[in-house]
This record gives structure tokens, sequence and C-alpha cells, in this order.
């Protein structure tokens, strides 16, 4: 690239990346205002919470990459056209080719980082998000040492410590069980221990009482013990690896899936669909970028045009984009719509390119562009109006206070 493609690609380059660590942060922010009671309520460590929120976050990032770029490319190109830089490019008598290809290089490592995060790295951080997620469901001991609470541990089983004390001793134990149905049972003890062994986790209870009552009878049965052992094993779930989504795993995976998965044998759609969709994304890219180029890569005098032009190229990426949804959804029930799929993202790819190689840029039709004009004119006398109403007011209060 020459000086002027580096100096494009710089600025594009940086103005994508600034988006991408934006959208991803927002991203993040709300997963972790999502599992924010992982840290309030479960009594899981900051690191948990963190890596709880961090895993989720390639998959949703996959959304993010074109999106980023597709608003790098407008910033840039807009900023140009702006500070004249547009008409003194092709005032020098260059070619659309230097505009183009810069943002065609960005489009395609953006094209093989989503490729790299959809193929491999979403499938791992999924599937260490199931694990992880599960572990930290029957890690029963930070639950169980959370002092003073009532915690809902099962359906009907509510658990209950006063204090815990030094040497991982629990004190002032209850333990209500409803789990059968027309039966209560109550566990008391002054003290108790959890244990871990290979096959499970178990609550060590000592000098306490069981108290049962059936719906049936009015009678209470009190048993009373010196040591009594709670199975805590029923509480945890164990991870079948033979039983993952699609999404969770690699690309090669899903090419070669295992004829007893459970998911492969009731809905073989998904498998499909989750392929075309991973490698689809890739084309998105080029797409967003040439796409906008048609529309904005000219340089134009008029700057109420240009943001219709922006405005329409964000439009129909939208229209199109929504549209590759739909068909990546219907792929799961019928095969033949595959070619969609693929169709959409280079609808936009030839068209844009098309437009650029005749160097005729896209524009709004001439009786919607003075319709668009006069309505962007109307609001712009609008909000000038108010602001000077505003300000007038302001004076003169601070005249009247004077």
């Amino acid at each position: 690239m020459n000086l002027i493609e580096r100096y494009i690609f710089k600025r594009a380059g940086i103005a994508a990346l600034a988006t991408l660590g934006s959208l991803a942060g927002v991203v993040w922010i709300i997963q972790a205002l999502r599992q924010v009671d992982v840290f309030t309520t479960k009594g899981q460590s900051i690191l948990a919470y963190l890596a709880l929120t961090t895993l989720a976050i390639p998959m949703l990032i996959l959304a993010v990459i074109p999106i980023a770029l597709l608003l790098a490319t407008i910033y840039a190109v807009n900023t140009m056209n702006s500070n004249s830089e547009l008409v003194v490019v092709n005032a020098s008598g260059a070619s659309n080719w230097v505009l183009v290809k810069p943002l065609l290089v960005l489009a395609l490592l953006c094209s093989l980082f989503t490729g790299l995060v959809g193929h491999f790295v979403s499938p791992w951080s999924l599937l260490t998000l199931k694990v992880f997620t599960t572990q930290m469901r029957a890690d029963l001991v930070s639950v169980l040492v959370r002092e003073g609470q009532f915690t809902k541990l099962d359906n009907g089983v509510v658990f209950h410590i006063a204090r815990r004390e030094a040497g991982g001793v629990l004190s002032g134990i209850l333990i209500s069980d409803e789990r059968e149905p027309g039966k209560s049972v109550i566990f008391t003890a002054s003290k108790g221990y959890v244990q871990r062994q290979d096959d499970g986790a178990y609550l060590l209870l000592q000098n306490g009482e069981i108290q049962q009552r059936t719906a049936d009878s009015t009678n209470l049965t009190i048993i009373k013990y010196d040591s009594y052992i709670f199975d805590l094993s029923t509480f945890t779930r164990k991870i079948k690896l033979s039983n993952l989504r699609p999404k969770e795993r690699t690309t090669p995976e899903l090419f070669n899936p295992d004829p007893d998965d459970p998911y492969f044998k009731e809905r073989p759609g998904l498998y499909r669909s989750q392929i075309h969709e991973r490698f689809s994304e890739m084309l998105w890219p080029f797409a967003y970028v040439l796409v906008m180029l048609a529309f904005i890569g000219q340089a134009r005098s008029s700057r109420q045009n240009y943001g219709s032009a922006i405005g329409a190229g964000m439009l129909l990426v939208t229209i199109l984009r929504g549209t590759a949804f739909s068909a990546v959804a219907a792929t799961k029930g019928d095969e033949s719509i595959v070619w969609l799929v693929y169709a959409l993202p280079l609808i936009g790819i030839v068209g844009g390119s098309w437009f650029l190689v005749t160097n005729k840029p896209v524009g709004l039709p001439r009786v919607v562009q003075e319709r668009v004009d006069a309505s962007g004119a109307l609001i712009k006398r609008w909000t000038a109006d108010i602001a000077g109403r505003y300000f007038g007011w302001r004076r003169r209060l601070v005249g009247a206070r004077a």
C-alpha cells in the first residue's frame, strides 16, 4: 500500500478497534449485570464472576465485528469527505481503488478474525462456560457457608446456616426437605462438616433431630441422632460431553458428528444451520464495506445528501442482514434454502463492486432525495428555533436575577 492507502487503513483500523472495544465493553457490562447474583447471592469469588461473564463474550462478539467495521468505514470516509480529502484524491486522478483497497484489507482481517472466533474460539468458550457453570452449581460448599441466610438449593430443599466457625465447622444447621409430595422433613443439627469424595459431597450432621410430618396425618415424628450423613451429591450435575449443542462444537466436529449424538439424531438441521452460518459470517465484512462504499465512496459537495446516502446504505445493509438471519433459521428445517444464506452477502459484494467499478455512486431517487432534503432542512430549522428560544429564555432569566 502506498502512503494514502496506509493513511486510510490506519484511520479506519483505529476506528474499528475503538468501536469494537466499546461495543465489546457494552456487551460485557450487560453480561456482568445479568450475572451479578453469582457474586452477591451465590457466594462465588470475584474471579469466578469475571470468568463467568467473560466466557460468553466470543459468541456475542461475532455480531459486533461487522458492525464495528461498518461504523469504522462510515467514520473514515465521512471524515475524509468533510475535510475535502476525497476531493483532493479524486482531483489527483486516483481511482476508487485507492479508497477501496485499504478498507478491503481491513475487511479481510475482520473476516479471518470472525472465522477464527466462529469456528474455534466461540465453541471452546461456550463449552468452557458450560463446564464452569456446572462445577459452580456443584460447589455446594460456597452455598452452605453463607451465614444467616435461607438458601433454596433445589425445589423443596432449603438450607440455613447460623454461622461458620474455624476449620470449616458449620453450626446452627437447619434443612427443610419437601421434595417428596405430601411429606415434610426438617433436619436440625448443632454442628456439621462438608466432606468431599470422588463420588460426591456429603454433609456430616452432629447432635440434631429429624422431624417428619405427612400431609394426611397431624402427628409429628421426632428422631434424635448423634450423627447423620446428608447426601449432597443428588444436587450436583454431571456434564455429558456427548450431549453438547452444535454451538458448543468446533466446525471439524460438526462435519463429523457422532451418529449416536442426541442432538444430531433428533435435530440434524441444527448442525447444517450452524455450519453455514459460520462460513457465511466471513462474507459479511466484505459486504458491509462494499455496500457502504457504493453509497459514500464518492466525494460530494452537499453534506446533507451525504448524510442521506449514509442512512440509505445502512438501511440496505440492515435489510440484507435481517433477511440473512431469517435464512439461517430456515435452513434448520429446509436444506434447499441454504443458497440464500450465501446469496445475500454476495449480493451486497457484487452489487457494491459493480457501482465502484463503474464509478456510479448509489443514491436515492431524485423525488425521494428532495423530500429527504426538505425534511432535513425543516428539522434543522425547528431545532435551531428551539435552541434560540431556550438561550433567549436563559438570557432573560439571568437579566431578571441581575
